[in-house]
């Protein structure tokens, strides 16, 4: 396979990933919430806390792929520079 292919395939496996590692973390934290609601009577607020705490690890991981994907434009950029 051509190595520009190859690289190519990389980062649509990664930027496609990104999407349902949002939504799993998003799920994740308010459903762990709501189940420790149930346990410890905080209704609504573990939830909401849980809620946040999946966007802010859906944001995290967005950001992770998208310096991933700067690091590899920057690559792109100097090997064109280098190449005669």
């Amino acid at each position: 396979m051509d190595p520009q292919a190859k690289k190519m395939w990389a980062i649509v496996g990664s930027t496609g990933s990104v999407g349902l590692e949002i939504s799993f973390a998003i799920g994740i934290g308010y459903f762990a919430g709501r189940y420790l609601d149930g346990k410890l009577g905080t209704a609504p607020w573990l939830a909401w806390i849980g809620f946040a705490a999946g966007v802010g690890a859906g944001v995290k991981a967005l950001i992770r792929v998208v310096r991933t994907y700067q690091k590899s434009l920057e690559n792109d950029q100097d090997d064109e520079l280098k190449t005669p």
